[in-house]
């Protein structure tokens, strides 16, 4: 086991850190070795062909909502609110 001092220069971070690990009834150590975890997990996962996927087709979903925009006058966001308004 190897041992680390975190100094929190935001302490409301800290205090909700603190709270939260302990709704969870978990030791903040647990809390954080967690969502390091997780951190250096994602970012051993994203290579730069996956990159590259994800812009593209975040630059493909603009031409489409700006293809809909032109076609219809309605953005993709306004038939997102419209499907949220038929499931309420």
């Amino acid at each position: 086991m190897k041992r680390i001092t975190m100094l929190f220069d935001d302490e409301t971070l800290y205090k909700r850190l603190k709270v939260e690990a302990a709704k969870e009834g978990r030791p903040v150590k647990a809390v954080v070795a967690e969502a390091i975890s997780d951190w250096l997990r994602k970012r051993g996962e994203v290579s730069a062909e996956v990159t590259q996927r994800r812009l593209d087709a975040l630059r493909s979903s603009k031409e489409l909502r700006a293809a809909q925009t032109q076609q219809t006058g309605e953005t993709i966001l306004d038939t997102l609110d419209w499907l949220r308004e038929q499931r309420s």
